[in-house]
Formats: C-alpha cells, structure tokens, sequence
C-alpha cells in the first residue's frame, strides 16, 4: 500500500493544477477528458487503464493498483461562418482550455478511491455588437466545472462496481440587444404615456453549485473482452445574478425624457436543468498490443425544455423585461465513439478515433446562442511511458454539419445559413504513478 505522504503528494499536484485553470471551453456538452480518451474518441469505458477512470468509468478504477494521477487540458478553438439575410458573419470565439486532473488510491485489495475535475458542460459564442441577429446574441458564455469524489468496489475478479458525488458550479453569462430602433416601452410617470422608439441591450450574468451523482459498473466478460456502464443523474441549478439593462431612446415628439431611460439594474434568478445521461462501452484486446473501443451515450437533452429568467422589482412597472422565457425543447440524442490504440514498443503507443456527435437542438427553437448541426470528430493522438510517467498528446478536428434554419424571437424571425464550421481540439495529459 501506498503512504499517505505519497497520497498528499498526488492530491496537491492535482490541487494545484486545477487552481491554474483560466477558462472553460466552447459547446455544451463536453467530453474533452483527457488527451488519451480525446484521441480515442471517448472509448475507455470498458478498460480506461490510467486515473482518468473516474470520468470514463471510475468501476475501472480496480485494476489500478497504488496511487495514479493524471492532470492535463484540452485547447479548444472553434469557427463558423454565419450567413442572415445575405450577411455573413464569422464565429471567432478564440481558444479555451477546459482542465482535467485525476486521482485514484486503492485502499484495499477490494476497495478504490478516487477524485475527479473535469468540465463536462461549457457554451462561449461571441459575435459583432452590431450583427443582424444581436436580437438573438451577442455573446454568450455558460461554464461548469465538476468536483467528483468516487468509490468503486471489486466484486471479484470480473465484475466492479462504483458510485461517486458530482458538484457542479456553473456561471451563466448573455448579452444580447433586444430592441433596436423598436418601440421599447412608454414614458413612465410623471411623464406623458407617450412611445419610446430606441434600443436596449441586457446582459443577464449569474452562478449557482449543483449536485448529481454518477454510477458504473465493470465487467470482464473475457481475458480480452470488458464492458463497462455509467450512469449520470441530471444537475438541477438555480442560477442567481444580476440583470443590466442599457437603453437609448426618443420619442415621436419632442418630449424631454430621461436617456438613458430608467430601467436600471435588477436581480436574476433562472433555473438550468443538465441533462443525464447513459454510457455503455466495450474493449476489445484481439492481440496483446492492440484495444478496441467502442462508446455510446444516449443523453436525455429533452431535459432542457426551455431557458427562463425572471428579475427583481429594483426595474418595477419602468421594465420592458420583468421576464424573459426562451423555449428549447431540445430532443435525446446518441454520441457514438469508436477508438482504437496500438502499442509500437513498451514506451510508445499511437491512438485514434472517430465519434458522431448527434444534434439534440429543435429546428422550431434554433438560437444563435449555440449552432445547431451533428458533430463529425476525427482524432489521433500518441503516448509516451517510462518509468512511472506517461505522456500523451491528442489533436482532434470536429466537423460541423452545415444546415439552414429559422432563428425567431416571437416578434422576429430570420433565415440563417450555417456554414463551414470547424472546431480544433489540442490536448495534453501526464500522468504519475505513486
């Protein structure tokens, strides 16, 4: 068994690393947990074989024996081409790096702990202030981080099982201009009930912790075959912040109004659903130097029915937004992943993979908040070993599905083309063992 100086060693070096984090990444579901899983396309459920377990599968965590850490990040860079009413606009959100950091100790010959920080949802778009679609976003960031102890349990020599705790934190950011050059309002009193023609652009900024819980089980149905299930409950979040409100407008007489109008500052208060998911996944070693994965998640986004905030009294009977309510009702989908890695010698190995990422958005409710379209991910990736050290670097190249769609506010509506959307996946990992 391993000493607990050893074990305080690895937890600060995972410590440390997550507190260097500096942001999160684009998109909102996030499987970016280590370069190794990156470059196989997520196929590690059956037989992960390093810390990162915890997220892949942490009833894998029994066939680590000692004390395992791994802690690296994925650079993520994602572009898009945006075309409404023959404008076209480009998707630039610059690059974001989501960590992961891991660590499990076996305890026992039957018992495994383990800890896990990864982002498993994240959202950033950023568009022109003055694009035609501000009405739908501007910019929009939605970031999570995931604290994840877990506990697995060896049955015996085929059959694991695990259970850990997620607490999620989650900020929520959206700006948008809502109203330009569009009746706004009327004159509060002790003006005139006279309209006001102007704009508006809010911003609603907002955090909250949630917690989940997460299951897996292992199985080895072979001396070369495992399976493995997870199983993730949903994170029920009750964000609260602020609303800011920015307006410029006049009347259709000369009146002398306050500008900007009164409409200030407000507290927000929203709920977020995260979806749950099912995980299933095989590992197949038809020779000693070879494993083939295969991974399948079926995410239950139905979850997410629609996005609402509504806002304190501080903006009263002045407010053209006491509440704001945008539908989704987005559809389950599946995440298919095949992965394959292949050891050249006893330091180097060489991975790849392939994932279809299917779309959840509902064409009656697309937004600019997140472009719609399945996602294709082609990615390789290779590893290093010597001693009790491991390197692996991953690049992986989404491909997004470029579609046509209506993009509608309730009082606006406007065809938009999405096109040439590619996204650029950098990843490191080094791993120890204690």
């Amino acid at each position: 068994m391993m000493s607990t100086r050893r074990v305080s060693v690895a937890l600060a070096m995972l410590v440390t690393f997550a507190c260097a984090r500096s942001t999160h990444a684009a998109g909102f579901g996030l499987y970016e947990a280590s370069a190794r899983g990156n470059a196989m396309g997520g196929a590690l459920v059956g037989d992960t074989g390093d810390a990162s377990a915890n997220y892949f599968n942490p009833a894998n965590m029994t066939d680590l024996s000692g004390t395992h850490t791994l802690l690296g990040a994925t650079a993520i860079h994602p572009t898009l081409d945006i075309t409404a009413n023959g404008e076209k606009n480009n998707l630039d959100s610059g690059w974001f790096a989501p960590p992961h950091a891991y660590v499990t100790h076996q305890l026992t010959d039957d018992w495994f702990l383990g800890f896990g920080l990864y982002t498993e949802f994240g959202l950033g778009t950023k568009y022109d202030s003055d694009w035609n679609l501000k009405w739908s976003s501007t910019e929009t960031t939605l970031e999570t981080m995931t604290l994840n102890p877990n506990v697995a349990y060896k049955v015996n020599d085929r059959l694991s099982l695990a259970a850990g705790l997620r607490m999620m934190y989650l900020d929520f950011d959206h700006r948008k201009t809502p109203f330009d050059n569009d009746t706004i309002g009327a004159l509060p009193p002790p003006f005139p009930p006279l309209p006001v023609i102007g704009s508006m652009s809010t911003r609603v900024k907002g955090d909250s912790w949630g917690t989940g819980y997460n299951l897996g089980v292992s199985y080895k149905i072979t001396d070369t075959l495992d399976a493995g299930f997870v199983y993730r409950s949903r994170v029920r979040h009750t964000v609260k912040g602020d609303f800011e409100v920015n307006s410029s407008a006049g009347t259709v007489v000369p009146v002398d109004i306050p500008n900007p109008l009164p409409y200030g500052n407000a507290s927000a208060r929203g709920e977020i659903e995260l979806p749950p998911s099912w995980t299933a996944g095989l590992n197949y070693r038809p020779v000693e130097r070879l494993n083939i994965g295969l991974a399948a998640i079926y995410t239950e986004w139905s979850t997410y029915d629609d996005l609402t905030m509504t806002f304190g009294p501080t903006l009263g009977n002045h407010a053209k937004l006491p509440r704001s309510s945008e539908q989704k009702n987005w559809k389950d989908v599946w995440r298919l992943g095949l992965g394959a890695e292949y050891l050249l010698t006893e330091r180097w190995s060489v991975q790849g993979g392939y994932v279809c990422d299917m779309d959840p958005i509902n064409r009656s409710h697309t937004d600019t908040m997140l472009p719609p379209g399945d996602r294709h991910i082609f990615s390789t990736g290779v590893g290093y070993a010597i001693d009790t050290w491991t390197l692996n670097a991953s690049y992986g190249l989404i491909m997004m599905q470029s579609c046509s769609r209506s993009v509608s506010n309730g009082t606006k509506r406007m065809s938009v083309d999405f096109d040439d959307g590619f996204c650029h996946l950098l990843a490191l990992s080094v791993g120890k063992r204690f």
